[in-house]
């Protein structure tokens, strides 16, 4: 048996020893636990503790890419596997990223046509509950539930730890590592790429659309290999024999999401069809990326979903398109990270651990071509490649990741050489460094505790209450009071989503200006018929939602309720000029509603200015397009121009031009506004205002938007503007007004 884990393991004659121990107790055993009825919170560990073990299936009829029929031995898969058991431990296992799949091939023997990856050496995370490694299950008939991790992932870092919180009650959860589209698919690609010779590294998939046909494909045979026994035999513990076949369900976090929807309503342009084994889907921050499925796969499904996260926006826009599922609920989150979210607590000490092993000799050797990668130690590349693109190279010296959800621990045993190489070497990292640890973690309203905590919470209510029918678990699946006062980040909707439309009604020519009135706020005016600015000739390399930072000597601004003045402005290419951190990874909205977006602005923790604020292409504007900046001298002011730049997949331009004074005066002037959102989320037409981020999540629901229009050219208005501060407006598209009979 192949394991991933450290720690203290039960060796397998070990474990059949207990086994065989538990089979001898049943029924002392059978009858405690049927007496037991205390009941457990969804947030909470449950009444069991918890077993693990890691084991490599090969599903016979396809190839390594997913194809078929196979013309090779087959595609191998490997799962991480956790489960209860009666078993008390106080033991702990250690989650890495090592596949052995790819990282126990030497010389391409042993796995036939995968590569030979050099090993990760650094320590992984540590498992939050204590868990032990091949305990015996426990003796009573379980709901199954298949996980699918995130594009270029792994199994053990896929939502971590809500897959140990629901074997603690009562599932066994089987979490697939996607050969071909997992972690080590990317570091054998991005190593090989410069030249290491390590073997073939098969895609999984011969398109984005296939790739999430055999993504599903994976889940099935999961199913199959767990039901029927392939399981047990691998691992010595008998889980078919222990394992409700009609209490079957699926769960997922990104594309992993998009991979669960896809097992239960099918993907029709495939004619591929639902798997109809499975009675429940949990969508975690992510459901129809590509738009892969229509509105006749949503219709299809026929079992109870839960959209959770909604930072991807289509179950905003389209989750009343899901007739045939009753109950279905989206649990919108605002403001939650996309990907320290799905990895949970295992994010920042993957991120010191892996930080401490970085060899800085690597760079810059490693770019030096073939000759001169061969003369490092593997292992380093490997340690170096992880680090430099998993963590820095989304987002520059600026990581959000690190900074905003990771106390200043983080950085200790990490030497300025190690950060400078993982860094491309810009020492830059090194001042930023400096100028953020004091207030580590930076984001306490949207932490990355509290998103774990909500991700437990609802995904154990709504498999307990769909796969268990245990109607206790309801009170946590409603919109009540005590829900949302407990929840304040939550925007949780059932059965209907109705939003009125907040269309734009701005003109080309309306400028907003606020002008600071002392510590308190702003005086606020609307003006129509003002010119743009010249935006200058420089234009911002901000490409792929990248950011760009502004610093001029001299030049400063200061903002109403904050301490210190702004020197330093960070311009991303999704109209927000924000402080101190760059955007979250990926797009400045991430696709998202506007709930999730108001969370963004409000709860950064850093000063923003939303000059349209939606996912933006400033690659695809017209000749003479794009964003630019420059320090105007004579009248000590920044101007930034969003120029002709799309929302990304539409051609309809918009232009936004924010000047920022050194007195504090802030004016943002309208050129043209598209109706158009993103692609992915049609509903998002941006937002627009300025913000300290430092709302708190119990007040997120009592700060409410500006009516600009409603100012213009009526004169100057006070606004108070204090440290959870924020004068803004957004502008969405509306959502169905009735659901067929299914409004709650």
């Amino acid at each position: 048996m192949n394991t991933r884990t450290s720690g203290t393991h039960v060796a397998l004659p070990v474990a059949k020893a207990l086994l065989l121990g538990t089979l001898l107790l049943g029924s002392r055993l059978a009858l405690s636990e049927g007496q037991e009825q205390r009941f457990y919170p969804p947030d909470q560990a449950g009444r069991y503790s918890i077993g693990h073990t890691t084991v490599i299936i090969t599903d016979a009829a396809r190839n390594l890419d997913g194809s078929s029929p196979a013309t090779s031995t087959g595609r191998p898969l490997y799962l991480d596997i956790w489960y209860p058991t009666t078993v008390k431990t106080s033991q702990h296992v250690t989650y890495a990223w090592n596949d052995p799949l790819y990282n126990e091939n030497p010389g391409g023997t042993v796995y036939p046509g995968l590569p030979d990856l050099p090993a990760l050496t650094f320590t992984g995370s540590t498992s939050t509950h204590p868990v032990l490694d091949g305990a015996p299950l426990a003796r009573a008939n379980f709901p199954l539930l298949v996980a699918s991790h995130g594009n270029t992932v792994s199994s053990a870092k896929n939502m971590p730890d809500t897959l140990e919180t629901l074997a603690s009650h009562g599932y066994v959860v089987a979490s697939i590592e996607h050969t071909g589209n997992n972690d080590a698919w990317y570091q054998a690609n991005f190593i090989s790429g410069r030249g290491l010779a390590l073997g073939p590294n098969p895609t999984l998939g011969s398109s984005f659309p296939d790739l999430i046909r055999q993504r599903s494909g994976d889940v099935r045979f999961v199913i199959d290999a767990m039901l029927q026994g392939v399981v047990d035999q691998q691992t010595g513990i008998a889980f078919s024999s222990r394992i409700d076949p009609d209490k079957i369900g699926v769960l997922g976090y990104s594309l992993g999401g998009e991979t669960s929807l896809a097992t239960v309503a099918g993907i029709s342009s495939f004619g591929f069809p639902a798997d109809p084994r499975v009675k429940a889907a949990f969508m975690g921050a992510g459901t129809n990326y590509g738009l892969i499925l229509n509105s006749a796969d949503y219709a299809n499904a026929k079992v109870p979903l839960l959209f959770f996260g909604n930072d991807t926006g289509i179950a905003y826009n389209n989750f009343n398109q899901f007739t045939g599922s009753r109950p279905k609920y989206l649990v919108d989150v605002a403001g939650l990270s996309h990907h320290t979210a799905g990895y949970q607590t295992s994010w920042c000490p993957d991120f010191h651990n892996s930080m401490v092993a970085v060899n800085p000799a690597v760079f810059p050797t490693m770019f030096f071509g073939p000759a001169a990668i061969a003369s490092l130690n593997r292992n380093d590349v490997a340690n170096y490649v992880f680090d430099a693109t998993f963590y820095f190279i989304y987002t520059g010296a600026r990581e959000s990741g690190v900074y905003e959800y990771c106390d200043a621990s983080a950085f200790d045993g990490i030497s300025d050489a190690q950060l400078v190489a993982v860094n491309f070497g810009n020492p830059g990292i090194l001042a930023v460094r400096d100028e953020l640890k004091s207030l580590m973690p930076m984001k306490p309203e949207v932490s990355i505790a509290e998103s774990t905590r909500l991700t437990n919470l609802y995904a154990v209510s709504f498999f307990n209450k769909t796969l268990k029918h245990d109607e206790g678990y309801e009170r946590y699946l409603t919109r009540s009071e005590a829900n949302q006062r407990a929840n304040p980040l939550v925007n949780f909707v059932k059965n209907c989503e109705q939003v009125r439309a907040h269309p734009i009604d701005l003109h080309a020519g309306d400028k907003i200006s606020y002008v600071p009135a002392g510590s308190a706020g702003y005086s606020v005016s609307v003006t129509s018929g003002a010119a743009l600015l010249d935006p200058g000739s420089t234009k911002l390399s901000v490409g792929g939602d990248g950011s760009k930072y502004l610093s001029y000597a001299g030049f400063s601004f200061p903002v109403p309720g904050l301490a210190d003045p702004i020197s330093t402005l960070i311009v991303n290419e999704d109209g927000a000029i924000t402080a101190r951190t760059s955007s979250d990874i990926g797009g400045i909205d991430d696709n998202g509603s506007p709930w999730y977006t108001k969370g963004q602005l409000l709860l950064s923790n850093r000063f923003t200015i939303a000059a349209l604020m939606e996912n933006l292409d400033s690659g695809a504007a017209a000749a003479g397009g794009g964003v630019f900046a420059y320090f105007d001298t004579a009248n000590n002011r920044v101007v930034v121009t969003y120029k002709g730049v799309p929302a990304i997949g539409t051609t309809q331009p918009n232009t936004v031009q924010v000047a920022v004074y050194g007195s504090g005066t802030i004016e943002l002037t309208i050129g043209e506004l598209a109706n158009t959102g993103a692609v992915f989320a049609p509903g998002i037409l941006g937002t627009l205002g300025v913000a300290t981020g430092q709302t708190k999540a119990k007040n997120l629901r009592n700060a409410r938007p500006i009516r600009f229009s409603q100012l213009r050219d009526n004169g100057p208005v006070f606004l108070p503007f204090g440290n959870d501060g924020a004068i803004y407006e957004q502008f969405y598209a509306g959502t169905a007004a009735s659901c067929g009979g299914d409004d709650d």
